[in-house]
């Protein structure tokens, strides 16, 4: 498994990045009104809310299924999660930063950006080492 990832640090990111996948989607699809009372978006938000968890549960399954099967040729998979994360990270700060974080009820939390660029600069350490990988 280790060689397949291009070595133990490739590996390691990866499963981190599975946890977090897996982490998001458990916490939006089966503990979506505890989510979304956390952040303070009630109930009306739970159809968005379990739609995002079904995006991410979704690259979560994928990440697992690659994880046993090897990453090879995955790189449009990997490329997905990269642009995801930025796309997360500019949008999470844009909107934290913006009139919404000062609605009533809303609890605004720099979680809505910093964990897209914690994703974003392991996606990227991944399509760096492992271009050969996931190209062929």
């Amino acid at each position: 498994m280790v060689e397949s990832f291009g070595g133990s640090l490739n590996l390691v990111i990866w499963i981190i990045l599975t946890i977090g996948a897996l982490y998001y989607s458990f916490r939006c699809l089966f503990q979506t009104k505890a989510f979304n009372d956390q952040y303070g978006f009630g109930d009306q938000a739970i159809f968005i809310t379990r739609f995002a968890g079904s995006q991410v549960g979704a690259a979560a399954l994928i990440s697992i299924f690659l994880l046993f099967n090897g990453p090879s040729g995955a790189w449009a998979f990997v490329a997905y999660g990269w642009t995801q994360a930025l796309i997360a990270a500019i949008s999470g700060y844009r909107t934290l930063n913006s009139e919404w974080a000062n609605i009533e009820g809303v609890k605004p939390t720099a979680e809505g950006y910093i964990a897209p660029i914690i994703f974003l600069i392991l996606y990227s350490v991944l399509l760096y080492n492992m271009g050969d990988i996931l190209y062929a």
